[in-house]
């Protein structure tokens, strides 16, 4: 099927109109990214992170499409017909099931990135609290200072 002809719907509902040009091309990207995604999110559920990380190129090709895509039907804006047309209600429908997708992929990302943060943090309070000098008392009944300055572990936060 030529690419700025798709049908509405995948399972032929009768009453869907077909989508043309960018419209067309767009619910095309749409849903391939929302079935990457979606995939994306099962293999990282399942601690498959290096495989999910193989799908990062052909969702970054996809989501530069999406935007450039995204950008010529806001600028021909008339292509989709009126505000509440049939075209315009099916890109929105799915629209949101894409959106619905990148809630639970952005849920399950930082669920994954404070895990991994939390476990960074205790395992260097554990090396700090190994590795922390033995605090006793010297000739002159004074506390002994280390005299050089133990390893600890540091922390970045880096928001991708």
């Amino acid at each position: 099927m030529p690419l700025d002809t798709l049908p509405m719907e995948t399972n032929s509902e009768a009453n869907t109109p077909m989508l043309t040009g960018h419209g067309a091309k767009l619910v095309k990207i749409t849903i391939a990214l929302t079935d990457l995604i979606r995939q994306e999110t099962e293999l990282l559920k399942q601690r498959f992170a290096r495989e999910a990380q193989k799908l990062h190129g052909q969702k970054n090709r996809l989501m530069a499409e999406y935007r450039e895509t995204l950008n010529h039907l806001q600028v021909n804006e008339k292509l989709l017909g009126p505000k509440n047309s049939p075209a315009r209600q099916y890109i929105r429908k799915i629209t949101d099931k894409f959106r619905e997708v990148l809630r639970d992929h952005a849920r399950i990302v930082l669920r994954l990135k404070s895990v991994a943060e939390g476990i960074i943090k205790s395992v260097g309070e554990e090396v700090v609290k190994k590795n922390r000098p033995v605090v006793g008392y010297g000739k002159n009944a004074a506390f002994k200072t280390p005299a050089q300055m133990q390893p600890t572990s540091l922390q970045l936060n880096q928001v991708i």
